[in-house]
Formats: C-alpha cells, sequence, structure tokens
C-alpha cells in the first residue's frame, strides 16, 4: 500500500452554549483533519483538536507540524505504524505534539483497517466488542434544570450520568448532585472536577459528594499534585479516577507504580498521543489491576469515532465511556454512525472506523 495524496483541512465546532469546566469556558473548538488517499483509492481520515490547557500544543504548533509532516507520507511504501500495525514504514510521528500525532495515527490506522478488511476495533485487538457503554455529560447550572436533563438522559437509556462539579462552593455542588441523584433512578453518577480543587478542598467536597450513588470522581485535584491524589484515593469514599494528570510526562507510570493509587484512568486518546499508545496504556493498566475507559476531549465526529473503536478494544468494558458530545456542537453532522442509541455506540461492521468528512 503506497499513500499517493496527504491533505489538511481547518475545522471549527462551534459550541451549543459555553460549555463550563474548572479549566474554563469553551465557546468554539478549533483543530485539523488529516485525509491520506492510499493507491487503491481508499481514503484514511484523522483528526487534531489541540487544547493546550487539557494538555496537548497549541493549534499553531500542531498546524505547523501537520503542514511539515503530510508531504513525507505521500508516496511511503506504507503506514508509518509500529509494531504489528506496520507495513513498510516505521514510525516516525511527532512525539511532543499529542494531537498532531494523533491525526496521523488515526489516518494511517483507519487506511491499515481498510486494507485488511477489519473494523478498526478489530484491527486493535481481536476480542473488541461490537458496542460501546457512553455516558451522558449534563450540562445545566441549576438543580431544577439538572433533574430535567437527568431524567430526559435516563429516558433516552443512559445508563451512567457526569455532573461536572468544582469551581463553586461545595454546598451548591451538593444540591446539584442530589438533584441529579434524585432523577436517576437506578442509573450511576460520576463526578468531575476537572482539577479544581486544592487536598484540603477535595478531602471535605468528597465526604460531601462521595457518598453512595456516585460511582466515581474524575481529577479532584490539579493535574501535577500526583501525591495528593494518590492520598485521597487512600480515603475517599468512592473510587478516584485520573485524567488530566496523565497528560503530564511520566505521570501515568508514577500512578502505575504508586500505592496506593487511584482505581481508574480516564484515557483521551488525542491528550495520550493517538489510539496505539493509549491502547497500550490501558493493557498495562489492566494488568495492574486498574480499570480504564475512553472520554473526548471535545473532539469532533472523526476523532470520536477513532475513540469508540480504541473504547471497544480495551481490556473491559466496565465503565461507560464520555463519548456522547455531539449535541454540545451547532454544526455536529445530522447522521453519523457515532451518535449514541440508548445510551451506547454500536460500531461500524464496514473496514476502517467508518466515518467520513
Amino acid at each position: 500500500m503506497r499513500i499517493v495524496d496527504a491533505s489538511l483541512e481547518r475545522l471549527r465546532l462551534e459550541m451549543v452554549r459555553p460549555l463550563r469546566t474548572a479549566a474554563g469556558v469553551y465557546a468554539a473548538r478549533e483543530g485539523f483533519v488529516v485525509r491520506l488517499v492510499d493507491d487503491a483509492g481508499r481514503v484514511g481520515w484523522g483528526e487534531a483538536m489541540p487544547l493546550a490547557e487539557f494538555g496537548t500544543e497549541t493549534p499553531e504548533a500542531c498546524e505547523r507540524v501537520l503542514t511539515a509532516l503530510l508531504p513525507a507520507l505521500r508516496d511511503a511504501a506504507g503506514p508509518p505504524l509500529p509494531g504489528p500495525w506496520a507495513e513498510g514504514g516505521e514510525e516516525r510521528f511527532p512525539a511532543n505534539h499529542p494531537a498532531a500525532r494523533h491525526a496521523l495515527e488515526q489516518a494511517c490506522l483507519d487506511l491499515l483497517a481498510q486494507r485488511r478488511g477489519l473494523p478498526l476495533c478489530q484491527l486493535l485487538s481481536s476480542g473488541a466488542r461490537a458496542e460501546v457503554l457512553v455516558n451522558a455529560l449534563l450540562g445545566a447550572a441549576s438543580p431544577e434544570d439538572l433533574a430535567q436533563e437527568a431524567r430526559r438522559a435516563v429516558a433516552e437509556g443512559y445508563e451512567t450520568l457526569k455532573l461536572k462539579v468544582a469551581g463553586r462552593p461545595v454546598e451548591e455542588d451538593a444540591a446539584r448532585l442530589a438533584a441529579v441523584r434524585g432523577a436517576a433512578g437506578a442509573a450511576r453518577v460520576r463526578i468531575d472536577a476537572n482539577g479544581g480543587w486544592t487536598e484540603p478542598e477535595a478531602e471535605r467536597a468528597l465526604e460531601v459528594l462521595g457518598g453512595e450513588g456516585v460511582e466515581l470522581c474524575e481529577q479532584p485535584v490539579a493535574a501535577e499534585a500526583l501525591e495528593a491524589l494518590c492520598r485521597l484515593a487512600a480515603r475517599a469514599p468512592c473510587p478516584l479516577a485520573a485524567d488530566e494528570s496523565l497528560a503530564l510526562p511520566e505521570a501515568a507510570r508514577k500512578l502505575l507504580t504508586s500505592a496506593p493509587t487511584v482505581r481508574v484512568l480516564v484515557l483521551k486518546p488525542m491528550v495520550l498521543g493517538g489510539l496505539l499508545p493509549t491502547l497500550a496504556l490501558a493493557r498495562e493498566a489492566a494488568r495492574q489491576g486498574m480499570a480504564a475507559y475512553v472520554t473526548s476531549s471535545l473532539d469532533g465526529v472523526i476523532a470520536r469515532a477513532g475513540a469508540a473503536h480504541l473504547a471497544a478494544a480495551l481490556p473491559s468494558g466496565r465503565y461507560a465511556s464520555g463519548l456522547g458530545v455531539g449535541h454540545l456542537f451547532r454544526n455536529e453532522p445530522d447522521l453519523h454512525p457515532f451518535r449514541p442509541l440508548r445510551g451506547r455506540i454500536l460500531l461500524p461492521r464496514t473496514p476502517g472506523q467508518g466515518v467520513h468528512s
């Protein structure tokens, strides 16, 4: 297989309403789409959605690297992928530009899966599942609106609800969480602090919020506060999950070898540099007795398609993935196979990842 064309397009995703997290407020996402064509006419798609606050390079750096590297892929003997995914090439993606690396690797994997006649998830793992559980991200501000949103999500078939916390008094978060719990029925509820608490604040907040009915809490303290995260994990009333911390160099290794440590890893392929390094991390975590699930970093359909295939290939599908975010964007395509139905994404069985720009 030879790559005969490689091109780059800009991508802008407008939010329906600004999304507030402890890291900031986001009204739009800016990124890039990579398109590779091989000598058989197959097209592979990859997406880069850089966001420095999430741990990637800046959009300017991402565009600069992609513009420089794409010409070298033209006339390449095969996708420059590592190990068992290699076909005539050696990995030469930018290690310190995770969003750019994600886009290039995803497009190459899409081509390779098509060439081998496999859905992307089956290329990643022969034991991949056919569907992926997805959580519903609740975005309303008031307890009343949150309760209504939670009831609607449960009625649509979601079995896991996610609520952003931190950045406000814990009493307000307690009222918001109580409203969601009251409306959730048998659905699981997870909370996400996005690193918005100090260690003492997190300890108090988890005492108030982390009781019965909370599945887990994502990233209670700042990304760099790894020791505090591990100390909290030893005494928190609910499981803790590392998210933003994983973007830091060597953080994953420290979390995997620390005792005590978190019980769950939240995997963002865009931040971790692609589907393959993310899959390798999930497999290592499973060997250490830790769970993992995949979430979006507010990405577009192409990146979410790759993430869904990755989620199906993880060692375990116990936890719902955070990939049902299309409703947050004004310009989300009306029809595509990665829109959740009844709280699940049913993966296409066609070769490749099954999505087109």
